[in-house]
């Protein structure tokens, strides 16, 4: 299954998860609505029609009355048009839902209207007392009516009461369904999204430290990429394998062309030296000022090109893994006063003062490769500190301890590395204001493959020491070459 579909069928779960509450919610809404509206609809009809209904009673018994005492045929329209109205106020109860209870009250009705006529017969036959008694017979049969409608009543009552309890269980039962459905559904919504998140997440973290990887400078393909899926991300996992093989192979092939180049380059080089000094030994006494200072500018171009071909062969060796490291226990007071020493005149020339200290508690002796380490790591930061410590300024190297190892401190009173350079001064070949002084960009570069390859670490120190205001570069390598689980503070 591709991404695209894997996202929108997972969006498509999700929308169904949070949609089945609202459907539930509306289900039972319709049940609370057909008993707001319709229940209570019919419950209103059916008490107004028995409010009509007592009305009718009431006039159809006061106009019989008043027919009965003074015949008129207004007053006979009237009893006629009452039970006429009982009659339409009776038929309103039965679609209302309460035929059953309004059975007897069409039996009443129908005596009622009997009698009714039997007395207007009487009356129109000029019979007065016969109508006075039928009129009294009368009265029981529109009390047992009356009672009829109480009992009608007392039946709407009842049901609305049923309603109403039923509407507030339904009210109940959805609201706690309602919730409990809404809880299911944001569940399975949350496990769906965990489920398809994590589905993309964790190949997609593994593609970032695989480009971290590359950025560091492994090309070595990951191997727990997953190029067995069949969607984007596999198709990326294995575009991603195919550019770090790729990367691997210009990798190999251009620390290969560094180290015949350099190779190449260094019989050329000699060969100018050689005639350099050929030519210095053939015109001994005859050069001028002039021819000697252009002798002197080729000699040192030379010998500065022999340097950077140098760099650029043990650059070649370092990441080809073919450089061994000659250990020897160093003792610590040596190693720097031999710094010292090597430096001291190049610094009285420069007028610069340089300090050179070791700590008491600092670390007796060291297990480095002696050359190297002095003179590719501390003679590198000593020069360029040096370099950048103005006439008249200062240049500090110090030794102290440092969990279970030796940290060997190089500060000057030059004007430091601009902050947006800092993170690049240790890549290969890249030079910033204060290093593009140092030549080709690889002597920092040489020095962290150095310290590092004896277990240790290179940085750029933030704090600076009083009185300095320049760069200050921090080495730390462990008192035996065996202990590299070591790693800088953050």
């Amino acid at each position: 299954m591709t991404v695209r579909n894997r996202l929108v069928l997972m969006f498509l779960l999700v929308g169904v998860a949070l949609s089945l509450p609202s459907f539930f919610a509306a289900a039972r809404l319709g049940d609370l609505r057909e008993l707001a509206v319709v229940d209570r609809a019919n419950h209103a009809e059916a008490a107004l029609a028995l409010g009509g209904l007592e009305v009718g009673l009431a006039e159809l018994d006061r106009f019989v009355r008043s027919y009965v005492a003074a015949p008129d045929s207004a007053l006979r329209n009237s009893v006629f048009s009452a039970l006429e109205n009982l009659r339409a106020q009776a038929d309103r109860i039965g679609p209302a839902g309460y035929g059953e209870a309004a059975g007897a009250l069409e039996a009443d009705l129908v005596e009622l209207r009997g009698q009714t006529e039997q007395i207007d017969s009487l009356v129109q036959a000029g019979q007065l007392g016969f109508a006075t008694e039928a009129f009294f017979s009368l009265q029981p049969d529109i009390r047992e009516a009356r009672d009829g409608l109480g009992i009608i009543a007392a039946t709407v009552n009842a049901r609305a009461s049923e309603d109403f309890e039923r509407a507030e269980e339904i009210s109940t039962s959805a609201r706690g369904t309602t919730l409990l459905t809404l809880l299911s559904g944001l569940i399975v919504a949350v496990l769906i999204t965990g489920w398809t998140t994590r589905a993309l997440w964790s190949p997609l973290e593994r593609l970032r430290l695989g480009l971290s990887q590359i950025a560091d400078g492994n090309y070595s393909a990951p191997v727990d990429l997953p190029y067995e899926r069949n969607d984007e991300i596999g198709e990326l996992s294995t575009s991603f394998r195919t550019m770090a093989r790729h990367l691997e192979e210009l990798d190999r092939l251009k620390a290969e062309f560094v180290g015949v180049a350099g190779h190449e380059l260094k019989t050329p080089i000699n060969v100018i030296g050689g005639y350099t000094e050929l030519i210095e030994e053939e015109l001994e006494g005859e050069l001028t000022e002039n021819q000697r200072e252009i002798l002197d500018g080729i000699a040192e171009q030379t010998r500065s090109m022999t340097r950077m071909v140098g760099r650029l062969m043990d650059i070649s060796r370092f990441e080809s893994g073919g450089y061994a490291l000659g250990l020897e226990i160093v003792l610590v007071e040596d190693l720097l006063m031999n710094l010292r020493r090597g430096f001291e005149v190049l610094a009285k020339r420069e007028r610069i003062a340089l300090t050179v200290e070791v700590a008491p508690d600092a670390p007796f002796d060291v297990e480095i490769d002696a050359d190297l380490f002095r003179e590719e790591v501390l003679g590198n930061l000593v020069a360029n500190a040096l370099r950048f410590a103005s006439r008249g300024g200062e240049v500090r190297v110090r030794g102290r301890p440092e969990a279970d190892g030796l940290l060997i401190e190089v500060a000057d009173s030059g004007p430091g590395v601009p902050v947006d350079h800092q993170p690049f001064i240790f890549d290969k070949y890249y030079q910033a204001e204060r290093s593009r002084m140092m030549g080709s960009g690889l002597g920092l570069a040489i020095a962290q493959e150095l310290v590092e390859a004896h277990g240790g670490w290179i940085r750029l120190a933030e704090d600076v020491p009083d009185g300095l205001g320049g760069a200050v570069f921090h080495v730390w390598i462990p008192t035996r070459a065996s202990r590299r689980e070591f790693e800088p503070n953050p």
